[in-house]
């Protein structure tokens, strides 16, 4: 149930006879298309206690208005309407608000940054002939303005568009022409909302539900409810505040009548940035008051702005998919999204588009969702690839297979396993449709082996069906594999039906022989908490070093002092990896497990180097944990700008025995 804002009043005053107080959101606008075979909400504002009639293509629903004259219904399942039809809403017996021209068939939401957020206007040449070539029948399209806001809002500016070359020019190009497709393949009405903003991170897009439903993020979750208006948390957050500061107020006034100085007054609490790059505001303006208009599914198209997060955003991904899902009230849509493009990042985060890679490949491990490789059209020089029909093609590929039960070659190749025999590896994929070829007609590229030192040599590849075998001279006893590790890689590897093979490391983020890192994105607690954005990052998947993702103490010169990581359930640990950034003056750290957090047994330490990046793997006979401590016991003299009281860890990997 909805309260509409005065705004609104605004956005439908057009469609209104001059008596009625009926409203409805601007989704339901001349030319909407409502979902198919689902139920189908239809909600808005009238009179307190008004009864509320809606009237479409035979159906006739009524509701009564609650005491803030809101309103929702649902129309039951319908079947393909392809002709329009006025949806008429009254109250009591006044007169109707009509919404003409509304069909049913097939509606999707796209969203993400930038590439997303590219229009028509602005990609390839061959693209926007396309697009300016006439209208496309049956599909339309619905443009959500960029906006922000603290709290969900009730409504956005927009309306329902025919797709013709006039009104697609600004629409996403991307979400263009993977409703084309759809609208073509289906010959159903196809209608697509989109609603993105270039540059913008998955936090602000994701609502704090879907961060809630996330045990790898419980501590992202707790982090923000005291700087999120609207929680508990952030009411006794300034409850607190403006109790501290009515006593500062008042000793002031006497340190001021007495003349001498006044107190420091109390610090505000920290709030959320509200940011499309920040931490919060575009779902609540831009998502939210679209919901529960009814949907088939969604596409995505985002992760440039979280490139440093690496495996976390597997889990930030999760967060968002779950929150939206639960808000749309569609639990099992799809959600299809697009894996990045290469591009040469450079300087420290040359390494961390592959690690991107991977958290996203790993992010199908959330149900009904899909993931479009394109590493064979992107632009190294241009972080806006100008083919977005290649991208919304290949998104509605994935939908017409999974979505819609077409037999097809839905996906690029993916790494399923490997196997090491004597001088060879044997990689195999899935999604090889009739086999792996190269688009080229050359030997595969992009592939890398190494023993069991880590260290990586190019190797010679030859493709055996769905697999490709693998040796290199420089490397006796390979052991591990990597392809298209680079984020500039375009490797030439494909399937029959021409999709690229994404890129993979057998032993990233887990290793095959140590096992699963459990404790990826688990909670911490430390002893002295960083008050600098440094007090999170010790489990979140990747070894940056950069603030937000590398860990580090307060300064209170007591050692030692140490930080606590809860593994959520008592595991069967055999080995734990640590490391230490090239700053800092971290030197002696140890590392002991409990199974309830109270008694700990020390499994191994290390010494670290003073100014260089440190990591060690402590190996030890398997025993139960669910609590694993690192203590920091000393540091060295200060090597920096930082405190050498602070003190620094870039990763904590915590390895499960597999027997």
């Amino acid at each position: 149930m909805r309260a509409f804002l005065a705004p609104f009043l605004l956005l439908t005053a057009w469609a209104l006879p001059a008596s009625a107080a009926i409203q409805l959101p601007a989704l339901f606008s001349d030319g909407a298309v409502l979902q198919r075979d689902r139920p189908v909400p239809v909600w808005g504002k009238a009179d307190a206690g008004a009864t509320v009639k809606v009237e479409f293509a035979g159906q006739e629903k009524t509701i009564e208005a609650g005491d803030d004259g809101s309103w929702m219904l649902k129309l039951d399942p319908m079947k393909v309407r392809a002709e329009g039809a006025d949806l008429s809403v009254r109250e009591n017996d006044g007169d109707p608000l009509v919404v003409r021209n509304v069909r049913v068939g097939e509606v999707w939401l796209a969203s993400g940054q930038s590439n997303m957020q590219w229009a028509i206007q602005q990609v390839r040449q061959e693209d926007q002939a396309l697009a300016a070539d006439g209208p496309v029948e049956g599909l339309s399209v619905f443009l959500v303005p960029r906006k922000l806001a603290p709290l969900p809002l009730d409504d956005v500016d927009a309306a329902w568009r025919p797709a013709q070359p006039d009104t697609v020019r600004d629409f996403s190009a991307v979400a263009y022409f993977f409703g084309r497709r759809l609208t073509e393949e289906l010959g159903v009405p196809v209608g697509i909302i989109a609603s993105s903003w270039g540059g913008s991170r998955i936090e602000p897009w994701t609502p704090e539900s879907g961060f809630a439903a996330v045990d790898e993020l419980a501590e992202l979750h707790r982090s923000r409810l005291p700087r999120l208006p609207g929680t508990t948390e952030y009411r006794d957050a300034w409850q607190r505040h403006i109790a501290a500061t009515r006593a500062w107020s008042e000793s002031a006034e006497r340190s001021l009548a007495a003349g001498v100085p006044l107190p420091p007054q109390p610090a505000a609490p920290p709030t959320l940035s509200l940011s499309h790059n920040g931490e919060t505001g575009t779902w609540q303006a831009m998502i939210s008051p679209l919901a529960p208009y009814a949907l088939r599914g969604f596409i995505w198209y985002q992760g440039e702005s979280n490139l440093a997060d690496g495996m976390a955003y597997r889990w930030k991904k999760e967060a968002l998919v779950r929150g939206w899902r639960e808000h749309f009230d569609a639990p099992d849509a799809p959600f299809f999204y697009v894996q990045l493009a290469p591009f040469r990042y450079g300087g420290n985060r040359s390494g961390m588009l592959p690690e991107m890679w991977v958290a996203q490949t790993r992010a199908l491990e959330i149900p009904n969702t899909g993931m479009a490789i394109i590493n064979d059209i992107g632009n190294p020089r241009d972080i806006h690839p100008r083919n977005k029909s290649a991208v919304g093609h290949r998104l509605a590929r994935l939908a017409l297979a999974d979505a819609y039960g077409r037999d097809l070659v839905k996906s690029g190749p993916l790494f399923e396993s490997f196997d090491a025999s004597g001088k060879e590896i044997t990689v195999s994929f899935t999604h090889t449709g009739d086999g792996l070829k190269t688009r080229d007609g050359k030997a595969p590229d992009s592939f890398e082996i190494a023993g069991s030192d880590g260290t990586f040599h190019p190797a010679t590849a030859r493709i055996d069906g769905d697999r490709v075998i693998l040796t290199s001279d420089a490397v006796e006893q390979p052991a591990r594999v990597r392809f298209a590790w680079s984020e500039v890689a375009s490797p030439n590897l494909v399937n029959s039906a021409d999709l690229p093979a994404s890129a993979f490391h057998s032993h990233w983020p887990d290793d095959p022989e140590l096992g699963r890192n459990v404790a990826l994105g688990r909670s911490h607690v430390s002893s002295d908490p960083n008050p600098h954005n440094w007090n999170s990052g010790l489990t979140d998947g990747t070894w940056d070093g950069e603030a937000g993702r590398c860990f580090a103490t307060g300064r209170k010169p007591n050692f030692p002092k140490h930080a606590t990581i809860d593994l959520g359930t008592e595991r069967r640990v055999h080995a734990i990896r640590i490391g230490t950034p090239a700053y800092g003056s971290t030197r002696t750290v140890s590392v002991a497990v409990s199974h309830d957090g109270g008694e700990f047994s020390e499994v191994g330490r290390q010494v670290f180097e003073p100014k260089s990046e440190g990591r060690v793997t402590l190996q030890f006979d398997a025993r139960p944990a669910r609590h694993v401590r690192v203590t920091f016991h000393d540091h060295h003299p200060k090597q920096d700008h930082y405190d050498p009281n602070f003190a620094f860890l870039r990763e904590v990997e915590v390895y499960e025995a597999t027997r």
